[in-house]
């Protein structure tokens, strides 16, 4: 039974470890080759060695600056990737506004093949197209925003998705204001610290199995100390028989 239950640990033990096997090593010191590949079908991470696959590439997706400019009235927006812009329906650029400190709302600049439009998670905010205030320049895009259409700032930080979706993989990038000092850190795509539901199945038995030897266990180790108080019973029943006149 022992040997059954540390055969069970082992294997419990083992299927952890899927989890703790998979680690993302996205450094921003380095903007020019921090590009994640992610399968399209479910937005996990493409592993190489247990890390996430990166490359320079796609180029058009690679962010390599991004800053915000007090232009008085208005914001001015601006992403830079290692590539060209591209203007494909597959191929889209957004930057985050978070204008309170606490984030609980905020606004997203969104850029998909020529059009920019200025989105919010607070309730009843209505998309406002920025094509016309938008600019693009080979390798860089603003976009002008104004501060009327923000409500009232008390905190500013940004930071911005690059994503380009194909068939079989998509390429993501990420970018901040200030290069290595993330304030608003996205979330990866996908949930690439849980165990996937195959795996959490294939656990299933063993922690049936783990259950089952330890009620044994239990059972033996009761029937055993029944047992053994009947028997002492029965011994002290006999040694006051004994003793009569």
């Amino acid at each position: 039974m022992a040997g059954v239950l540390l055969s069970g640990l082992l294997v419990l033990a083992c299927g952890t470890g899927i989890v703790s096997a998979v680690s993302f090593d996205l450094s921003y010191t380095d903007p020019a080759s921090d590009v994640g590949e992610f399968w399209t079908s479910n937005m996990t991470a493409v592993l190489t060695d247990g890390n996430l696959t990166m490359s320079p590439f796609p180029d058009s997706v690679n962010v390599l600056h991004l800053t915000s400019a007090n232009a008085s009235a208005d914001v001015t927006l601006t992403i830079q990737v290692k590539g060209t812009i591209a203007n494909l329906d597959n191929t889209s650029y957004q930057i985050r506004l978070y204008t309170r400190q606490d984030n609980a709302t905020h606004f997203a600049v969104t850029h998909v093949n020529r059009t920019t439009m200025l989105t919010s998670n607070a309730t009843g905010f209505v998309p406002i197209d920025l094509s016309g205030a938008t600019t693009i320049v080979q390798d860089t895009l603003s976009a002008s925003v104004a501060k009327s259409r923000l409500g009232i700032i008390t905190a500013w930080d940004i930071d911005a998705t690059a994503t380009e979706t194909g068939a079989v993989y998509t390429y993501v990038d990420y970018g901040w204001q200030t290069p290595g000092n993330p304030g608003s850190a996205p979330t990866l795509p996908g949930a690439q610290f849980i165990l996937p539901n195959a795996a959490w199945l294939a656990l299933v038995p063993v922690v049936i199995a783990i259950v089952v030897v330890v009620v044994m266990v239990l059972k033996d180790r009761i029937e055993r100390s029944s047992k053994r108080s009947n028997g002492a019973k029965e011994e002290l029943a006999s040694l006051r028989h004994r003793g009569k006149p």
